[in-house]
């Protein structure tokens, strides 16, 4: 599997988990992801957004600001908190096979 590959399998959990934290608008997200993973360009993370809209993990809404436009903000929904779940104990039994098999 290609590095780029496997980083693509995780970035939609880790965007996930990242909503999952607090509420946030689009290039917030964006950029938090990127500042991780640097090589990742910006529309991979809106389309991982979008996909996980898509599938009800998220809900959006409009937020209003003090100055500035009104942005779209992101956070997760209950379906979405189930599916991180399933991703985090996918992760997790991931993690503990590669570590065996490393040690």
């Amino acid at each position: 599997m290609e590095k780029g590959q496997m980083k693509k399998g995780v970035l939609e959990f880790c965007v996930l988990h990242v909503v999952s934290k607090k509420d946030m608008y689009g290039y917030e997200i964006m950029r938090t992801v990127t500042d991780v993973f640097t090589d990742i360009n910006e529309s991979t993370v809106y389309a991982v957004l979008r996909r996980l809209h898509a599938d009800k993990y998220t809900e959006s809404y409009t937020g209003e600001t003090s100055a500035g436009p009104r942005r779209k903000y992101y956070r997760i929904t209950p379906e979405g908190k189930a599916a991180l779940e399933n991703m985090m104990s996918e992760w997790q039994e991931l993690l503990s096979a590669v570590e065996k098999l490393l040690s």
